[in-house]
């Protein structure tokens, strides 16, 4: 059966490893290269100006209406950081600022099965809709559906609540306060003509409670004002786009401030976590750059820092340790760029080639960098796919960066075979890991230690048990991944009819150490 095309503004996703789904070719600079050298630094720039085009607002415009359809194209991960003194030595890491121990522990057995799954919710043929948002509370797995958001229960996958949104849920952020998160969705979900409706509405959600705590928008000249990014800090819900920002009170949806036109810098995004860091976009055509402001816990910044000129765009990788990944005009990440949050100068910049790194942050706004973590006061980062030598399998391995010298440590921790690993988020001083499964490979959680680098499986779903199909399906790196307390969640980042009657319908699994298999 073919697949009818979906709905303007989106695209297919890519096949998954599984083999569900017909080939896509992608975009220029998204697609990773077929045998890419083992290395990440970039080579030297070429002598003269610099040849790429400036800043041009229309180029903002077009990376957030085809946002949505990269969202099936870009998979989504967590990276945190903080720190303390440790050293190393023999190729280790050393005077290393090593964050305190994390929280999870090993469990007694990590063979894991199949916990529940989800399925696709029943749409029509020509149906598309972007559904990016996963979260775990202490009981229960939330998941973004069609125009609502619906938890699960840890153990049996039983529908705990659901909080009805009335339109598709288009962006998010994965961070959480006291349960609470803010969410930026569309205001109706499309007609029957298929037209996208925009993303004006904003609101809070408290996760333990199944509530929703209030719903906001943002008029201008009476027409509500649409937003393509949304970050949660310092107690406020703060939504930004081409028309500028806006922010919300966390506690009662107060709106703090909202886009001021007159001005010559505006909030193309925000960064979560615990202060809350802006990028604006400043000038006009032919004398544009991209700021950085700190804004702490108010409104008035602690210090603004202004990014090289030719960058084409920007994402916040992180806002403790304060990190910026640099786009070139070929929507391909080519440096991250270290900030000091006390004295607003620049720590490090840390040169990649994209040919040669696994494609981490997407030139979208509403997904949040992935295949990196941040912690140890290190930037952790995928290598590209290679051909393994004397064999037709592929390798990569995960890569550290010193922050403060911008130079790389030294430190790999290889994938072990043609299964790529990519890092998850981190634990304390440790980086959790995910290893994609083959039909003879298992998929696999692991931790590698901060200090020695060395690997440890803490989750792995054998290749022959009734949960291997179900973990293949979600294969691909283009996938929500959670991990937490010895379970792994998987979750597709949008909701189609199936490509054909062999594709299992599922939008989310759930996968459990020590679980029956």
């Amino acid at each position: 059966m073919s697949q009818p095309p979906p709905p303007p503004g989106f695209g297919p996703p890519e096949t998954s490893p599984s083999g569900f789904g017909p080939p896509v070719t992608p975009p220029p600079g998204f697609g990773p290269p077929v045998t890419p050298p083992p290395f990440l630094a970039a080579p030297p720039p070429p002598p003269g100006p610099d040849p790429r085009p400036p800043l041009s607002r229309l180029r903002w415009i077009l990376a957030a209406v085809v946002a949505l359809a990269l969202l099936a194209g870009g998979g989504i991960w967590l990276g945190v950081a903080g720190g303390d003194d440790g050293s190393a030595a023999d190729g280790k890491q050393q005077d290393v600022r090593f964050d305190a121990p994390g929280t999870e522990k090993k469990p007694a057995d990590t063979k894991a099965g199949l916990l529940f799954s989800v399925a696709d919710p029943k749409v029509g043929k020509s149906d598309f809709h972007p559904a990016p948002g996963s979260w775990v509370t202490d009981e229960a797995y939330v998941k973004t559906g069609v125009g609502k958001v619906v938890a699960y229960d840890l153990k049996s996958g039983r529908q705990l609540w659901e909080i009805a949104l009335g339109g598709q849920i288009c962006g998010y952020t994965q961070h959480v306060d006291e349960g609470r998160t803010g969410i930026l969705f569309q205001d109706a979900l499309p007609g029957e003509d298929g037209k996208v409706k925009p993303c004006t509405e904003v609101a809070a959600l408290d996760l333990n409670a199944g509530m929703l705590l209030w719903r906001g928008s943002v008029r201008r000249s009476g027409t509500k004002i649409a937003f393509h990014q949304v970050g949660m800090a310092a107690g406020k819900v703060a939504v930004a786009g081409d028309n500028g920002g806006a922010a919300f009170d966390l506690a009662g949806g107060d709106l703090l401030w909202e886009p001021k036109p007159t001005e010559p810098c505006y909030d193309m995004a925000y960064g979560s976590g615990e202060d809350l860091v802006a990028l604006q976009h400043c000038g006009q055509e032919g004398n544009e750059r991209i700021r950085l402001q700190h804004l702490g816990r108010g409104a008035k910044p602690r210090f603004t820092y202004d990014l090289p000129r030719g960058l084409a765009f920007a994402k916040i990788v992180s806002s403790d340790p304060l990190v910026v990944a640099g786009f070139n005009d070929k929507m391909a990440v080519t440096d991250y760029f270290a900030i000091d949050r006390r004295k607003g100068t620049l720590r490090s910049k840390i040169a990649v080639d994209p040919a040669r790194t696994k494609s981490g942050c997407r030139m979208e706004a509403q997904t949040e960098c992935s295949s990196l973590a941040v912690g140890n006061d290190r930037l952790y980062l995928a290598t590209a796919p290679r051909a393994k030598t004397g064999a037709s399998e592929s390798v990569n391995e995960i890569v550290s960066y010193d922050l403060e010298t911008g130079k790389a440590t030294g430190q790999r921790a290889d994938s072990g075979g043609k299964a790529m690993l990519f890092p998850l988020r981190m634990d304390g001083r440790d980086v959790l890991a995910y290893r994609t499964p083959l039909h003879g490979s298992p998929g696999q959680v692991v931790r590698i230690d901060g200090r020695t680098f060395e690997q440890e499986v803490f989750l792995s779903v054998p290749p022959d048990s009734e949960g291997a199909p179900v973990q293949r399906h979600f294969a691909s790196d283009k996938v929500e991944i959670r991990y937490t307390s010895g379970r792994l969640f998987l979750a597709e980042l949008y909701i189609r009819q199936p490509y054909s009657a062999t594709e299992p319908p599922y939008l989310a699994a759930a996968f459990e150490a020590g679980a029956p298999r």
